[in-house]
């Protein structure tokens, strides 16, 4: 007998020889994939562990030699303990899953290594409540589809689509970050506008290939700068406002036919279509912090192992100063470098001082008043 493996199936040419027989091996279902991994757990040191293989069959879709291969990592790397903690060994299975995973999502985005947690994510509580409700429809998709069975009633739309709309250093970007980190998913950062091509087709080419290298690996996908590609489709005058208008809906379908995640950020929702907004499961508006969560902020951007002096004033700070997440960052980072150059614990003129600095990039003429009661700090020469 003669054995011919192939992606596709070999024309009628080849069958008139003999007796031809064809068989398809479609890809695993979840429940395949499942009975896969209790295969590969059953035979290793590890058999008697208690794995809910559920949620890694569903948001991984192997073959059965990626499986027993990913099983084999884990089994290498994890501790010769016979009862090792089970956050770890989840870990671990995430991460030799994705050493079976080839993808070239580097050519077209940024990968984005997730570190941050909810604590660390400063939003009002209907907006994190909106993406503690999406982290939930990922982590227990496999009950609502296999369990449950809407699978059989959806042919596609089972991914979610997020658009994060908010002035710039809202904290959109660590949103992303934070779903991935929960989910222990890969995060790759995308910019439209440099996926938007003058040349016909070449937008949607593009935009192909970073859909089928994120559906190997289950990857976020976070487009930002969606006003790129996203804004108020045009009035039909002529070709150009045709082709745009078909870039856009070419993402559309894309995004609905990807089972992850996607997620748009935006400065300007008002500049989004209403026929796109229809289509997207959750919009989170990112509003610019009152003092409230600016002094919220202030604490967050500033680490417990930082040494700080007993000066620092973090509500005048908050009160005075109407800057966005981005801008605090900036400045605490500052005024750390300040410190450390000095040897010494950061105090409220290291703050002052950046805080000058930062007003300064835009072109402003910061005066001296503007720091009220520690106005006096700004008497000293600035340290560089």
């Amino acid at each position: 007998p003669l054995f011919l493996l192939a992606e596709r199936p070999i024309r009628a040419m080849m069958r008139q020889e003999g007796n031809w027989f064809e068989w398809e091996l479609k890809p695993l279902t979840a429940e395949e994939r499942k009975a896969c991994w209790e295969a590969a757990q059953s035979q290793s040191y590890f058999a008697h562990l208690k794995i809910d293989w559920t949620a890694l069959a569903t948001k991984f879709k192997f073959t059965p030699g990626q499986i027993f291969a990913a099983w084999k990592h884990a089994e290498q790397h994890l501790p010769p303990s016979v009862s090792p903690e089970p956050g770890l060994v989840e870990r671990q299975l995430h991460a030799s899953c994705y050493q079976q995973i080839d993808h070239n999502l580097e050519k077209k985005a940024k990968k984005i290594i997730p570190k941050r947690g909810w604590t660390d994510l400063i939003l009002p509580p209907a907006q994190k409540n909106l993406l503690k409700n999406a982290v939930n429809q990922v982590r227990y998709r496999h009950i609502v589809y296999h369990e449950w069975g809407f699978d059989k009633k959806l042919s596609y739309g089972k991914g979610i689509s997020l658009l994060f709309a908010g002035p710039p250093g809202t904290g959109k970007t660590m949103a992303a970050e934070v779903m991935a980190n929960e989910l222990m998913l890969e995060l790759y950062k995308i910019d439209l506008s440099q996926l938007i091509s003058k040349y016909i087709g070449e937008t949607e080419k593009n935009l192909h290939e970073v859909f089928l290298e994120a559906n190997r690996s289950n990857a976020i996908l976070f487009f930002d700068e969606a006003d790129a590609l996203f804004g108020k489709r045009s009035e039909v005058k002529d070709s150009h406002d045709r082709y745009a208008n078909m870039e856009t809906a070419y993402l559309l379908q894309k995004m609905e036919e990807y089972e992850g995640i996607s997620i748009l950020a935006t400065n300007y929702q008002q500049n989004i279509d209403e026929a796109f907004m229809r289509r997207i499961n959750y919009v989170i508006k990112f509003p610019f912090p009152d003092a409230e969560y600016r002094k919220l902020l202030w604490n967050a951007m500033l680490p417990e192992e930082t040494p700080r002096s007993a000066d620092i004033d973090i509500s005048f700070l908050a009160e005075t100063f109407p800057f966005a997440g981005g801008n605090i960052k900036n400045i605490v980072l500052s005024a750390a470098f300040m410190a450390a150059a000095e040897n010494r614990p950061v105090g409220m003129k290291d703050f002052l001082h950046a805080i000058k600095v930062e007003l300064q990039k835009t072109g402003r003429v910061v005066q001296r008043e503007e720091f009220g009661i520690y106005q006096g700090l700004m008497d000293e020469p600035e340290r560089g």
